[in-house]
């Protein structure tokens, strides 16, 4: 069981993060925070002095170092796949020969037990590269095989993450009614996009925000859409604003109204790869990342001192009228219920967040600032 305290840290930490990568001037962005939980999680037991602070802290002050591992593994047992809905969500850590470093037993232990991560030691050379791209190419549904270039020889250990969903809807959007619309983008260009309209049930708002939740086969995960009330260049970056802070979020999705939405949705893609030191340094655990700054002394050994050399990550997401990257053909419609329906027109820049349906826990989060841009 995770505690309100958590949940809630678990929640701003996620829109800090999405809030450091996001430019009203820039392009769609997305990651995962459950990412940045899970290493953060791996990487506490490994910990001393002030990072060990910040981590705990990230997490719950009532919950001790040894349980931190607990804790995730019991949220990661709330994510049930079926055949319709699978969440791929994995990550390993490299470790560098050619500077002697050696993980430490407790920190291996660790990882493989509440994180289910992977543990490698080899020369950082080209043969990595292509081990690590390996990796990531079958832990991403054959996705993505080119998520690293190199890496950098002189770091004792790398951490490697991949978060991608494959899912049907619940109720799929049938082929016709799926229409020619405009996305106002957020460039002030006017982009003709596919647009999906779709009737929902779960209707989300308050004074700043309208919404609704859209849920996936077997209820287990569910798209939330969030759309400012006002339009304008930086209404999203006012918005993540509001939702980094303290318990805007989990208010927002926590008060959901059954209503028919009459929702319009754009098909979109999302994609993130990149190193994810930004969005570290957003929830204070950038030190992870310099030779010169967190003592990582537990996670292991090695010629000089132990820290990450840097954190790749991919995330993938892509909505169909099918679901998320899935293509077409999907038969199934749906209709209104009841006498009073609410538009929600996903015609403009909107934030949106994939959740697990315990919680509402984000586990991606992202911005939509264009559609063909």
């Amino acid at each position: 069981y995770l505690n309100d305290e958590f949940c809630k840290k678990y929640c701003s930490s996620a829109f800090k993060m999405l809030q450091s990568e996001y430019s009203p001037e820039g392009g769609n962005v997305i990651l995962s925070p459950l990412t940045a939980f899970s290493d953060a999680g791996m990487l506490v037991t490994g910990s001393t002095d002030a990072i060990n602070d910040i981590i705990r802290d990230l997490f719950d002050r009532s919950v001790g170092e040894d349980q931190i591992g607990v804790y995730m593994h019991s949220y990661g047992e709330t994510m049930k796949d079926t055949d319709y809905a699978k969440m791929y969500f994995k990550n390993a850590i490299w470790f560098n020969s050619d500077k002697k470093a050696e993980p430490s037993v407790d920190f291996l232990t660790n990882m493989k037990t509440y994180y289910g991560a992977a543990a490698y030691r080899e020369s950082f050379g080209k043969e990595a590269v292509g081990n690590i791209n390996n990796w990531v190419y079958n832990n991403t549904n054959m996705m993505v095989d080119n998520l690293v270039d190199s890496l950098p020889s002189e770091a004792p250990a790398y951490l490697i993450n991949a978060t991608y969903l494959d899912a049907d809807w619940e109720d799929p959007i049938s082929p016709e009614n799926v229409l020619n619309g405009t996305f106002h983008s957020n460039s002030g260009a006017d982009e003709s996009v596919q647009m999906m309209t779709t009737y929902e049930y779960i209707y989300i708002y308050n004074d700043d925000v309208s919404g609704f939740v859209k849920y996936y086969t077997g209820k287990n995960y569910a798209f939330v859409a969030i759309l400012p009330r006002l339009s304008g260049t930086n209404s999203v970056a006012n918005l993540l604003s509001s939702l980094s802070y303290g318990d805007y979020y989990r208010r927002l999705v926590s008060k959901q109204h059954e209503r028919t939405v009459d929702a319009s949705i754009p098909k979109f893609s999302c994609e993130y790869i990149g190193d994810m030191k930004p969005s570290f340094n957003a929830i204070r655990l950038g030190e992870l990342f310099t030779p010169n700054g967190a003592d990582l002394g537990k996670v292991g050994t090695c010629d000089g001192k132990m820290y990450i050399g840097g954190l790749r990550s991919y995330v993938g997401l892509s909505v169909t009228e099918k679901g998320t990257n899935k293509g077409t053909g999907a038969t199934a419609t749906n209709s209104a219920v009841g006498t009073a329906v609410t538009t929600v027109l996903l015609d403009r820049p909107f934030v949106f967040a994939v959740v697990d349906t315990k919680y509402y826990l984000p586990i991606m989060v992202g911005a939509v600032n264009t559609i063909n841009g």
